[in-house]
């Protein structure tokens, strides 16, 4: 499995707050995941079915826990909105970023969320901290840059490069030169994705990865990617949904319905240079999926 940056996650409860003024239902103690028949809307952001949805407004706090410390404040709030069907459930994470960063460049990273459940369940969570030894996490990661490259896959392919700077001439691509020598040119050429760069080398080809973690610097790609997404991001705000099955094996454990759980949410700003352990994060909240 393949090593990545730490992600770090800590606890904290929202305070008690009103029914907010658009007609929303709040419910400030908890996620509670409301029960859908049929299909719900895993990759559809503004889907009519979210209206029907109770909102937790999910407060962030800067990681400051571990290296590399995030020292400046981003995004403070997240508000979250979550669906079941008995089979999946889907989670909308909404929140205010004046910028889309997809690629990472000099001073810039990809936008990106997570959310985070206690690999076994019940109410002896593991640290919130990314977890501790014999009692993990497991977290549903999506990225901004993931999402794009799902995109361009579907719409056949496309070279960034291209994107990126329209007026440069590439003459060839040194690994593709030489058929006989690929392999090792490709080493010297693109050694990112030789080294096995989780960004680039990932298990699936959607937005969404899975990741496993025992505390900071343990955490690791899943051999088991039950996954789906998808983020729009309008008028200085994304709105992403992140889906996972109730039941996702051993490894990765199960939401059981009527069943109170926790979750834990981050969000990545890339125009503020976040990445890695450098975001803001919430700590565990409580997680009730409707009953059927």
């Amino acid at each position: 499995m393949k090593r990545i940056r730490s992600i770090v996650f800590l606890a904290i409860l929202p305070p008690l707050l009103a029914a907010c003024g658009r007609g929303t239902k709040v419910d400030t103690q908890q996620v509670a995941v409301k029960f859908v028949k049929g299909e719900i809307p895993k990759e559809d952001p503004g889907s009519d079915l979210w209206d029907s949805a109770v909102e937790h407004p999910a407060k962030l706090m800067v990681q400051d826990v571990t290296e590399p410390r995030l020292i400046e404040p981003g995004v403070e709030l997240v508000r979250v909105r979550a669906l079941h069907n008995g089979a999946w459930v889907v989670f909308r994470l909404e929140w205010d970023d004046p910028t889309r960063d997809l690629i990472p460049m000099p001073n810039h990273s990809s936008d990106a969320a997570a959310i985070q459940f206690p690999a076994l369940a019940g109410a002896d969570v593991p640290d919130a901290a990314m977890g501790q030894a014999g009692k993990g996490v497991r977290i549903w990661y999506w990225k901004a840059l993931w999402q794009d490259d799902a995109e361009r896959a579907a719409a056949g392919g496309g070279d960034r490069v291209a994107t990126l700077y329209p007026n440069a001439k590439i003459d060839h691509y040194p690994f593709e030169a030489n058929p006989a020598a690929r392999d090792e040119m490709a080493k010297r050429y693109a050694p990112a994705l030789a080294a096995g760069n989780p960004i680039l080398d990932r298990p699936n080809a959607g937005p969404v990865q899975v990741l496993v973690a025992e505390g900071f610097g343990t955490t690791s790609v899943s051999g088991n990617q039950p996954a789906a997404g998808r983020g729009v991001w309008k008028g200085g705000r994304w709105i992403t949904t992140i889906a996972r099955p109730l039941d996702c094996g051993a490894e990765l454990g199960s939401l059981e319905v009527g069943k109170r759980t926790y979750a834990a949410f981050a969000v990545w700003d890339g125009a503020k240079r976040h990445t890695g352990s450098r975001k803001m994060r919430s700590g565990w909240i409580p997680l009730l999926l409707e009953a059927q």
